[in-house]
């Protein structure tokens, strides 16, 4: 699994584009929007016109235990922001190997 195989929606509040992938047992959230850490920092007609992205990644058991500092280097807060789809290719790999 790889970004290009990700599927985005329209977001459900506001306007933009949202995925919400489960993935060995967590939920990888990717948004780009105007209300969200991207580049640019606009509501876009199509997801290929942006070049960074939010991401979050959460345990998939309900609770929302948020872990995305467990896949994202010096990150000291729930969301990261500005993630290259390079970057969310790796926290895929890393999600795809973890024993959880």
């Amino acid at each position: 699994m790889q970004f290009k195989d990700l599927v985005f929606t329209p977001r459900q509040i506001g306007s933009g584009f949202g995925s919400h992938t489960e993935i060995n047992g967590f939920v990888l959230s990717v948004q780009a929007s105007s209300m969200s850490y991207c580049t640019p920092r606009e509501d876009l007609a199509s997801v290929d016109d942006y070049a960074s992205f939010e991401i979050a990644v959460w345990e998939a058991d309900g609770d929302r235990n948020w872990v995305t500092r467990d896949f994202i280097d010096d990150l000291n807060d729930d969301v990261a922001g500005w993630q290259t789809r390079e970057d969310i290719d790796s926290v895929i790999q890393k999600l795809l190997v973890i024993k959880k």
